[in-house]
């Protein structure tokens, strides 16, 4: 679902509780708030986080439907944009989101073994920097194995444009910078299960598609158990997302019944 932050509105609404809005970081800034939406029934819920796209200048509202199916808590974090607020900033408030989910998770019900981090777009990519690079986590008492999966669609897996020009490290949009705020250059075989989600080579964002299959083969490479990666056939950069809703669902069905198995 797309929407303004002024009109949040949830699918199933009829499942859920009236959503909440809270400030993950303790100021009355509006883009350091989080949406809350909360499944009416009762006991340990899984939550999923996702972060909304935008260039890390803009961005409205955007949640696959599929997480709001009367099972999973969801929280939409908002975070500060440039230019008004300079990169890392943006990474910064995405780990801290993610901290405040966990630091919650009693009193809301959350299960903490069961939380995903995702996004769209730049939105994937600070759902990915924030929980692979352990850096951004590790102030919280958190680490990448805390998180139950990745869910990442069409995401810059290489640093982001505009985190390299914020830095002063741009070297044009499409060239790719590998340091320690891209995803690929934070690669461990123990990362949680990781979906990427992209368009079809040509129609999505330049080299977006690429990335995330180099991401993909390099992972299994070095022996990470649980990457799934697609390329949605005649879609662009915005129809993945609105494409994504089964490929999220049956990835987190998934997930969740091999820590079943496990346990």
């Amino acid at each position: 679902m797309r929407s303004s932050w002024s009109d949040f509105t949830v699918p199933n609404r009829t499942l859920y509780r009236p959503f909440r809005f809270f400030s993950y970081a303790d100021t009355p800034d509006p883009d350091q708030t989080l949406y809350l939406t909360l499944p009416e029934k009762s006991g340990p819920a899984p939550l999923v986080i996702f972060f909304h796209g935008g260039g890390m200048t803009g961005g409205e509202r955007e949640c696959p439907d599929a997480v709001y199916d009367g099972t999973f808590a969801v929280a939409e974090p908002r975070y500060r944009l440039s230019p008004a607020a300079k990169a890392p900033v943006q990474i910064e408030d995405a780990a801290r989101a993610i901290a405040w989910c966990f630091d919650h998770a009693a009193e809301f019900g959350f299960d903490r073994r069961r939380i995903f981090v995702g996004g769209m777009s730049a939105g994937a990519y600070l759902a990915a920097i924030a929980v692979m690079n352990p850096k951004f986590l590790a102030p919280y008492g958190l680490h990448y194995k805390d998180i139950a999966g990745l869910l990442l669609i069409s995401g810059q897996m290489t640093t982001h444009f505009h985190i390299k020009a914020d830095l002063g490290r741009d070297n044009g949009a499409y060239n790719p910078l590998v340091d320690e705020y891209a995803p690929l250059g934070n690669l461990a075989a123990d990362l949680p299960p990781i979906l990427m989600v992209t368009g079809e080579s040509g129609l999505d964002i330049p080299v977006r598609p690429e990335e995330n299959a180099f991401m993909a083969a390099s992972l299994r490479a070095i022996g990470h158990k649980f990457v799934r990666c697609y390329h949605l056939s005649g879609h662009h950069h915005g129809a993945a997302f609105e494409s994504c809703d089964f490929l999220v669902r049956t990835f987190i069905n998934d997930v969740l019944a091999a820590e079943g198995a496990a346990s």
